[in-house]
């Protein structure tokens, strides 16, 4: 390459770089390990990140879950499982196809949840055990 093209290229990649996201602030996705230690036999206060409303979920040991809303009392149940994409998989009962989020830690120890790219929901607190008798 000729010497008069140099600067011309190193000004080219200094732009291209800051153009660019920054990859390093993203935390890592949770792995399998990480997503069953997580939610096996927890409960798991929760936010619903389209209307702000807050849910309580509790995840079974046998794979089941059952989930509270806080505004009106409403409970759903079903079945929860992790994917081979190392994401965590919510099938409702009388739904046909499951719900299934990558989980990333957020730096206050809360828990992203997102779906295709959206923040669906936020996991606030953890609890061992069913602490509300779900």
């Amino acid at each position: 390459m000729s010497s008069r093209l140099m600067p011309h290229l190193a000004v080219i990649l200094a732009l291209i770089s800051f153009a660019l996201p920054a990859w390093s602030d993203e935390p890592a996705p949770l792995t399998r390990d990480e997503l069953r230690a997580l939610v096996l036999d927890k409960t798991a206060d929760c936010r619903k990140e389209k209307d702000q409303s807050t849910c309580v979920n509790y995840f079974s040991a046998e794979g089941e879950i059952a989930q509270v809303l806080h505004k009106d009392g409403k409970r759903k149940d079903g079945r929860w499982f992790l994917d081979d994409s190392d994401r965590l998989c919510i099938l409702w009962d009388g739904k046909l196809k499951p719900y299934c989020f990558i989980v990333t830690e957020n730096k206050d120890g809360s828990y992203k949840m997102v779906k295709k790219g959206k923040h669906i929901s936020t996991i606030l607190e953890l609890y061992d055990g069913n602490t509300e008798k779900l």
